[in-house]
């Protein structure tokens, strides 16, 4: 036991003596490098490394993800950095909290012995691509909401021209030394000068320059072009061709427009064929019901949703005319005119029927042609033909050489010194031997007017008339003379009935024709074709029927529906 005890304290003894032995000291360390660092948006958890280049330390940084375009957070006044300092060395401002880097900053780094390194700290925001610069370039009237861009959107080239059209109108006038403009750029981007948001003077065009984020430079002349204010606008909502509809045949004659339903008669002679009722919103098919009697021939209707429809004057019918309601519960016949001229039997009535007013209550007109350039007329009160004998006029031989092909009266209203509008087709030798098709409005006084034949096609198939805030329109089915010419909808403003006679290369014609459409791709016989408007407040809905003979054109033939917005200032 007391050897034990004497080597523990030999130990001890060892131990004091070795802990008395001085400890050697190393020197404080000067290294002042940033290994590494990173910024992230304050609150988000993702981070961007930073560049580190001597004593620079730069950042770019996103403002859109680059897979979907997102916009996402972009507020360098609100950043958070995180970095890697050597052992026992600081940030003398401190590492945490907000930092505001929407600026060049600097951050001092302070080493363990005292040595002091500053560090400039730059933030680029990059995107997806930032090559395009100019985006969008408008401009508005002093104390006007209204906007106006160039009709050429971006990209746009060095050396470009941007054309703005500003509507100069009697009721609010364009004054071109006093224009706000907007200006927007791809982030990144820099324009000079920097009018955006100023009040420019375009009395002469503008020139402007653009650098895209990747430092290339581009030139812009910007150029206000005034124009007058275009009050209509049309767009083409559908197409619905024969098969789509579930017809059987693509001689689509006439059709009638009702309310809510437009419909196509596919009649037959010696029995009873098919009314197909179709959806006036989307051209659905909704139901079938019969013809009211055989020999049927057109289908129109007054504008009020009652259906009317005729037959031909053959093997002794006569010409009838029966009356439908708009919900198709039953038919009546109103009256029944029978001729034996040989010009009428099989003709008459076959031409093109209108009805003016409503055929059920107050007063109401029929019209109806027959090839030799007479018409006829009934007048109806509640519904009731005041004389079963209709009354005959025969149109001016001077214009339509005697005779006419396809024709068509409507009267303008039920006031008795309303307009008569009149269209008809004369079949000539070739496109311009002066025969064709005329339209006409012809005033309780006799005075006619007459639109210049130029301003058309050959041949009128059918037309309509409608009004919109006091303007009167005419909308026209127009197709060349051979059978197979493609056809067009047209449509003139004939408020003003003196600018009927101006012809296209003429002074005022932009203001005679409103909408031109594109070639309808139609093959189409010589009657074939109806057209018919409805007006619901500052909207008329134009809907027509071609048709096609050919197979192949077949599947162009059906229904359009057109829209014309009107617009006010």
């Amino acid at each position: 036991m007391k050897k034990i005890i004497q080597l523990l304290l030999g130990i001890f003894i060892i131990y004091q003596i070795c802990g008395c032995k001085k400890i050697e000291e190393h020197p404080y360390s000067a290294e002042v490098t940033i290994n590494s660092i990173s910024a992230r948006f304050a609150g988000t958890e993702k981070y961007y490394q930073g560049e580190i280049s001597g004593n620079k330390i730069s950042f770019e940084v996103p403002i859109y993800s680059s897979d979907v375009g997102e916009l996402i957070e972009n507020d360098l006044s609100q950043m958070e950095l995180v970095a890697s300092l050597p052992i026992g060395a600081v940030i003398t401002s401190g590492l945490g909290g907000i930092k505001d880097l929407s600026k060049p900053t600097v951050i001092t780094v302070k080493a363990a012995d005292g040595t002091m390194q500053d560090y400039h700290i730059t933030v680029k925001k990059t995107g997806m691509n930032y090559t395009i610069g100019l985006l969008e370039f408008a401009v508005r009237k002093i104390n006007s909401p209204v906007e106006y861009q160039s009709a050429q959107v971006s990209p746009y080239s060095d050396g470009d021209t941007i054309t703005i059209d500003v509507p100069n109108t009697t009721k609010d006038p364009l004054d071109l030394t006093k224009l706000q403009v907007r200006i927007k750029l791809q982030p990144t981007c820099s324009i000079s000068p920097n009018i955006n948001g100023t009040t420019v003077d375009f009395t002469k065009p503008v020139m402007i320059k653009v650098t895209d984020g990747k430092g290339t430079e581009r030139t812009h002349v910007v150029q206000i072009r005034p124009t007058k204010f275009n009050k209509t606008k049309f767009t083409q909502l559908w197409f619905r061709s024969a098969e789509n509809l579930g017809l059987t045949r693509t001689n689509i004659k006439s059709f009638a427009l009702g309310n809510n339903s437009f419909y196509i008669g596919e009649f037959e002679d010696w029995s009873l064929g098919k009314i197909h009722v179709f959806s006036a919103d989307n051209g659905q098919p909704t139901a079938k019901i019969d013809q009211p009697t055989t020999f049927a021939a057109q289908i129109t209707s007054d504008g009020s949703g009652n259906i009317a429809v005729t037959t031909k004057n053959d093997f002794g019918k006569g010409y009838e005319f029966w009356r439908y309601g708009e919900t198709n519960t039953g038919f009546d016949k109103l009256f029944t005119f029978t001729s034996w001229d040989p010009l009428m039997v099989d003709q008459f009535g076959i031409r093109k029927t209108s009805i003016t007013g409503n055929i059920r209550n107050g007063k109401s007109y029929v019209y109806t042609t027959m090839p030799n350039g007479y018409y006829y007329t009934w007048e109806l009160n509640n519904g009731v033909p005041l004389s079963a004998t209709p009354k005959a006029i025969k149109y001016d031989i001077s214009k339509t050489g005697g005779s006419w092909d396809i024709a068509m009266v409507k009267r303008a209203s039920t006031a008795a010194n309303a307009d008569l509008y009149v269209s008809w087709y004369n079949e000539g030798a070739n496109e311009n031997d002066g025969k064709g098709s005329r339209f006409e409005i012809q005033e309780s006084s006799g005075v006619t007017y007459q639109l210049h034949p130029k301003n058309h096609a050959y041949k009128i198939l059918a037309f309509d008339v409608f009004s919109i805030n006091n303007d009167h329109f005419v909308a026209l089915l127009t197709q060349g003379k051979q059978a197979d010419s493609e056809a067009r909808l047209v449509v003139f403003e004939i408020t003003d009935k003196s600018k009927l006679a101006i012809a296209p290369d003429q002074p005022g014609f932009e203001d005679l024709k409103v909408f031109e459409s594109s070639p309808l791709g139609i093959s189409t016989d010589m009657s074939s074709g109806d057209i018919h408007v409805n007006v619901n407040a500052s909207q008329a809905d134009i809907y027509l029927a071609v048709t096609a003979t050919s197979n192949q054109s077949s599947q162009n033939a059906g229904i359009r529906k057109y829209r014309m917005d009107y617009l006010t200032e």
